[in-house]
């Protein structure tokens, strides 16, 4: 599924009251291996909240895991809301336990398929494989002017892609609105569940917010297990709230293809603040501060050392920098070794600051000092 044809988008999540996910993350990395782009939602999600993210993730198939017998009760509410957003070419699949006798009931919903028990990864990467009509452009540009969800994240699968989206600048909207941040550092330091505390409290601030999530790509198959989203996305569906989940080759100093293009749409559409996430990343990988307004650096405690801090890179080019996790010991040694060497007599101030997404801590502070130094 590499190569000449994009790789199909698949949202996979469990609604209601289920909370087994080893069969669901079974078929994730089954599809990802397949080279398909998959989006995990994650589990007890709302009915709106996925119908959201098939709708903002523009995915081609939305995968459903269901093994609490509820199906009959949840399907029929899922596939009027995604025909309500105007999602009726989302195939959408059902996975568990379903009895026969309602498999016909719920194709009958608009179900493209059911799959039981014991059915092989294979099986379900042949049903799926086949052409997905591509966006067509000739009137996105005009819904996109009316603030159309559909079409933004339409323009967008466009531009990830690389294609011509420049009449999408052409919006009406009278000045471009949004501040760009950045947030990079190493792989488990801690980025989505620290831009996700953020995103709560700008939400509670009623500003509106997107957020480029910057995931890795198999470079044997082109597939993408995208989980940024569900350490972020908090609740029910929030139209305040826009996450995107970006595939992101290896070779891209950890950002994805096309990023400027989609943060220009973004900006333009009226978003008030922008967010990107990067791939995990190392000490060069600094092309994201290009894309922003402001560049937030993540270390963690026990992360380096006096050596590592005099090396040309990240800390180089960050605004500022936050020691997270920073209820676990080290945090404060970590802090004064950082800002002793980034604050020299002479050099341009860098905040370097400490927050907790676990423990809630921080937040205020950073997010006021990203504001001072815009």
């Amino acid at each position: 599924m590499t190569g000449k044809s994009p790789a199909p988008r698949v949202v996979l999540a469990k609604i209601g009251l289920d909370g087994h996910d080893r069969g669901v993350k079974v078929v994730a990395r089954g599809l990802r291996d397949s080279g398909f782009h998959v989006i995990y939602a994650g589990l007890w999600q709302p009915i709106e909240a996925v119908v959201q993210t098939a709708l903002d993730e523009d995915a081609n198939w939305l995968g459903i895991s269901l093994l609490s017998g509820a199906h009959m009760a949840l399907v029929p509410p899922l596939m009027q809301q995604l025909r309500e957003k105007g999602l009726e070419d989302v195939g959408v699949l059902i996975g568990g336990i379903i009895p026969e006798t309602d498999i016909p009931k719920l194709e009958a919903l608009g179900v493209r398929a059911v799959f039981g028990p014991g059915t092989t990864i294979p099986e379900i990467v042949g049903f799926m494989k086949g052409e997905h009509a591509e966006p067509d452009a000739d009137d996105l540009v005009s819904r996109f002017r009316k603030k159309d969800r559909r079409a933004l994240a339409r323009l967008l699968t466009m531009a990830s892609r690389g294609q011509s989206v420049e009449t999408a600048g052409e919006t009406g909207v009278q000045k471009e609105r949004g501040r760009v941040v950045a947030f990079t550092g190493s792989g488990g330091v801690g980025k989505s569940s620290l831009i996700g505390r953020l995103v709560e409290l700008l939400r509670a601030k009623d500003r509106s917010v997107a957020v480029l999530c910057c995931d890795p790509q198999s470079p044997l198959t082109g597939g993408a297990l995208l989980g940024d989203r569900l350490r972020i996305a908090k609740g029910g569906g929030d139209p305040g709230l826009f996450i995107r989940s970006l595939a992101t080759p290896g070779g891209q100093q950890a950002i994805a293809q096309n990023l400027d293009v989609m943060v220009a749409l973004l900006k333009n559409y009226g978003f008030d603040t922008v967010i990107l996430e990067t791939v995990g990343a190392g000490q060069g990988d600094t092309a994201v501060r290009q894309q922003a307004d402001r560049l937030v650096v993540l270390l963690q405690p026990e992360s380096g050392d006096e050596l590592q801090w005099e090396k040309a890179g990240l800390l180089e080019v960050a605004d500022v920098v936050v020691i997270h996790k920073a209820d676990l010991p080290g945090a404060d040694r970590v802090a004064a070794q950082v800002n002793e060497h980034l604050n020299l007599p002479g050099t341009r101030p860098i905040p370097v600051l400490k927050a907790s997404a676990a423990k809630g801590e921080g937040l205020d502070q950073l997010w006021a000092t990203i504001e001072q130094h815009s």
